[in-house]
């Protein structure tokens, strides 16, 4: 992709618990109380503080099955923070008009956060185009949009590869759109389930709450004056294109 900037990291197999994927954030229910929200903050805190020390107990290390274990339950916190930062923005933002969002500070975010991960299972590759225009979207709903479909490629490839992220500026009519794809070569879909994919809860996992990320991207989307589609085959990866409308083309 030519006058784009390109950066990769790796993350480990254990960094996504899906079964503690319950954002339900994108999708239209009413705010929590603000009560409510700072008494989750806590409790997030005191459970990473009790995490932090079991942790560091030198039992730990002579126990290596309980590292990952460990790992998958620092990530959910780390999820459950960010989404107790999202409601308490989102309530803010409610009563101001759209905002704007830096496409390329949002995928650093995102690299970022998976990077922390650590480990070398699978490589995330960044590539943003020079000069991308802003979206036309609230930064931490796309924030998190982006991040339900990492972890949705990331599952799409237990043995691990590669996942690509990019983001343009597409010409069309009747103006510019930023358009971010997320890329995976996993195992694809059926098109019967690419059919079924934005449908709330439907999943084809066997284990935990499914089918919510992939609704809030589309709730997210269209919110926002956006659209989002999928390209598949089965056993030949997946991608997923988001679009969404550009600062420039916005009309006052």
């Amino acid at each position: 992709m030519s006058g784009a900037e390109a950066r990769s990291g790796t993350a480990g197999n254990h960094a996504f618990d899906r079964t503690t994927d319950v954002s339900l954030s994108g999708l239209p229910v009413e705010q929590p109380p603000a009560g409510i929200v700072h008494d989750l903050g806590n409790l997030i805190q005191v459970a990473s503080s009790a995490l932090n020390l079991v942790a560091r107990d030198p039992s730990v290390s002579t126990a290596p099955a309980l590292e990952p274990v460990i790992a998958s339950a620092r990530t959910a916190l780390q999820r459950a923070g960010a989404l107790v930062r999202e409601t308490v923005g989102r309530a803010a933002a409610s009563h101001r008009t759209p905002g704007h969002a830096s496409v390329g500070a949002c995928l650093a975010e995102v690299e970022s956060f998976v990077q922390s991960t650590s480990g070398t299972n699978f490589r995330l590759e960044v590539r943003v185009e020079r000069d991308l225009p802003a979206a036309i979207c609230d930064p931490l709903g796309l924030q998190n949009a982006i991040l339900n479909l990492v972890f949705n490629a990331h599952d799409a490839m237990p043995d691990g590869g590669l996942i690509s992220l990019s983001a343009t500026a597409v010409v069309q009519d009747p103006g510019t759109v930023v358009e971010l794809r997320v890329e995976d070569g996993g195992v694809g879909m059926t098109p019967e389930t690419v059919l079924r994919a934005f449908d709330l809860f439907f999943t084809t996992k066997g284990t935990g709450l499914g089918g919510v990320g992939l609704p809030m991207v589309k709730h997210f989307a269209e919110s926002h004056g956006g659209r989002v589609h999928i390209e598949s085959a089965f056993g030949s990866g997946t991608t997923v294109i988001l679009r969404l409308p550009a600062m420039e083309a916005r009309q006052d």
